[in-house]
Order: structure tokens, then C-alpha cells, then sequence
């Protein structure tokens, strides 16, 4: 069965990253990971609402799979204290 993330194309103009609806329309995200996932019958259930093309898309998950890029830590020095606290081994 194909499902979809739900792109908010009305929160995801002028922004840098794309704003998705979380799970049972409860928000946003830009973490596709939090993302939720909505079945084709959801979707083609309520078209002006999930795909009506000014406010909202389909996107099948499939592709943006493909597009995603792989899972980042940012270098903050916070991240770096993080690192180093559970770092395993000894610095030569």
C-alpha cells in the first residue's frame, strides 16, 4: 500500500527546510523523522485537504526517501562536550 508525507506548502514558503504535518494532523515538523505517515485511503479520502496543490501536497514516502540526505550532528560545542563525555577509548 503507498503512503505519504503531508507537505505544508503554506508553512514551508520562503523557509529553508520543508515543513511536513506530524501524525492524526497534529502539527508540523521539519524532521521527517517525526513526520507522519498517511495511507493512500486517507489521503484520497479528503484530496482538498491532504493534495489540494496551494496548501498542501502528497508526497509519497518512497520518494522523498530518496532524497533525503543521511542524519547529521551539528558541531555545537555542547554536542562536543556530549561526544567527549562518552568517548570510549584513550587520546594518543
Amino acid at each position: 500500500m503507498k503512503t505519504y508525507y503531508i507537505l505544508s506548502l503554506k508553512w514551508s514558503e520562503n523557509k529553508n527546510e520543508y515543513v511536513w504535518w506530524e501524525s492524526n494532523n497534529s502539527g508540523y515538523t521539519t524532521d521527517i523523522e517525526r513526520a507522519g505517515v498517511y495511507t493512500a485511503e486517507q489521503v484520497e479520502s479528503k484530496l482538498d485537504y491532504y493534495n489540494n496543490g496551494k496548501t498542501t501536497r502528497a508526497i509519497p514516502v518512497e520518494a522523498l526517501e530518496r532524497l533525503s540526505t543521511k542524519r547529521i550532528v551539528p558541531t555545537f560545542s555542547n554536542n562536543w562536550e556530549l561526544l567527549e563525555k562518552d568517548y570510549l577509548g584513550t587520546v594518543k
